[in-house]
């Protein structure tokens, strides 16, 4: 990936190596602590990624900078497709493996603006920026700039739904069916909640073991997409709990009956916000229904801390229309230069659409 000097006061510069972008850390954290953006925004989640997935990519992150000091950041990172033909790309940094939004991080319009302007230089690979969260447009800006620059697109929406905690509240149809489940849950046994709030790191490991057990006992670990069920999903999820716990934001609760855990929530605060990371319940316990017993709890404590948006993530499904219809708008933006690696990388999505199509399944 090969870019220029945008201009006399700004410059651009691609983090290749691990060495370079822990140096970073200082200036990422000033440009965007992990208190005031989302997530994936944040220089943990970007760190843990880097760690977790090292042995799958070559790190392309992009940074401008406006006389000497960091001003935006596109976390992309140089990788084979896992699709037919494995077509070299860049991507989002732990995009294609976590499936979570993304976004591009700036200080101000201009330096967003010399960001995008950068990112749609490249000459050679292909693109695969996946769940860009669409607000201000970006997605569309990106779009534009892709084309004036001779690339072909192709575009997707794949929006993730969420709770406005200042307006909306829980449907009466929803309140019976969570009451009836609570007296199932009862009659099983004495009900509690908790929230891992250890400071020993020896303890929030062994709460994490817990939480993927728990998560792996059901449909996900059937279907292999529980966190243990790969090692580089496993790592990433304890490399970011523990940075995220240090910081004070992580939030792993556990739904318990006769204090036994069957039902977990990994999650963090950031932006006054709620994001739900990952999810989980015993399917033993299937009867009284102890995710959406714990997702209710979480609910409740969000909006009585003061938080004003409780994201689900993920993607709409009929479970989650129950609890709100509200979305907020990403896309997965597919970009392929005129070439022969532009081709390749075509002709895979192609033929992975066919193939998928009647699953359901995004490209």
């Amino acid at each position: 990936m090969q870019i220029s000097k945008t201009s006399k006061t700004h410059q651009v510069e691609i983090i290749k190596n691990y060495k370079r972008l822990i140096e970073l850390q200082f200036e990422w954290n000033e440009l965007a602590h992990h208190n005031k953006v989302e997530p994936w925004q944040s220089f943990s989640w970007i760190k843990s990624a880097a760690t977790a997935y090292s042995k799958k990519h070559y790190l392309r992150i992009v940074i401008i900078k406006k006389d000497g000091k960091l001003t935006a950041i596109a976390p992309l990172i140089l990788k084979p497709n896992e699709q037919a033909f494995h077509p070299w790309q860049l991507q989002f940094l732990g995009g294609e493996e976590l499936k979570e939004p993304n976004r591009l991080i700036a200080k101000d319009a201009e330096s967003l603006y010399l960001l995008i302007d950068a990112i749609t230089s490249e000459r050679v690979f292909p693109m695969r920026l996946s769940r860009i969260i669409n607000d201000h447009a970006i997605g569309d800006i990106l779009v534009s700039k892709f084309k004036k620059k001779g690339w072909i697109t192709k575009v997707m929406q794949m929006p993730y739904p969420y709770i406005d905690l200042t307006k909306n509240s829980i449907k009466k149809s929803l309140l019976r069916d969570l009451r009836r489940a609570r007296k199932k849950a009862d009659k099983l046994g004495d009900v509690s909640f908790q929230t891992i709030n250890e400071l020993e790191s020896e303890n929030l490991r062994k709460h994490l073991n817990k939480a993927f057990r728990i998560e792996a006992s059901g449909w996900k670990g059937q279907n292999r997409t529980a966190i243990l069920t790969t090692e580089w999903r496993k790592t990433f999820f304890e490399r970011y709990a523990k940075s995220a716990f240090k910081q004070g934001c992580l939030n792993l609760s556990f739904l318990k009956i006769n204090n036994e855990a069957v039902a977990v929530q990994y999650a963090v605060e950031s932006m006054n916000s709620y994001w739900l990371l990952n999810i989980g319940y015993d399917e033993r316990y299937r009867n009284c229904s102890p995710g959406n017993l714990l997702l209710e709890e979480s609910i409740k404590t969000a909006s009585k801390k003061g938080l004003t948006r409780f994201n689900f993530l993920g993607k709409e499904a009929a479970w989650t229309k129950r609890w709100t219809t509200s979305l907020t708008d990403t896309t997965i933006l597919a970009a392929y230069r005129p070439n022969l690696y532009g081709a390749i990388a075509m002709l895979s999505d192609a033929l992975y659409l066919m193939r998928n199509r009647k699953k359901g399944l995004n490209f």
